[in-house]
């Protein structure tokens, strides 16, 4: 509840709006490269030997994507942590100085 000296935080709302954001990309980030990944053990798209440039390829994407979920895990708690550091509510002054 807003007190009458108190206003909504600009910069918490920015940070929910962004959290939000964060979230719905990266589901999708997520899931990117999982259907390559698929399609390459799959062997029907790229053949080689063990070692070969189509294992190492796909080892590599494998480790791109492990990578890339854990840099927006990282990315998406370093936006809550900041959330839960930042007041809901600030003065009419405070709030200004975030616009």
């Amino acid at each position: 509840m807003t007190t009458p000296d108190m206003v909504p935080n600009p910069k918490y709302q920015e940070l929910e709006r962004l959290l939000r954001s964060l979230k719905q990309d990266a589901e999708h980030a997520e899931r990117a490269l999982d259907k390559p990944i698929r399609r390459m053990a799959s062997r029907q798209v790229w053949v080689s030997g063990k070692r070969g440039a189509a294992d190492v390829f796909e080892r590599d994407l494998i480790d791109q994507r492990h990578r890339l979920r854990a840099s927006l895990r990282r990315l998406i708690q370093a936006t809550e942590d900041a959330l839960q550091r930042t007041p809901k509510e600030v003065t009419r002054l405070e709030a200004t100085l975030w616009n």
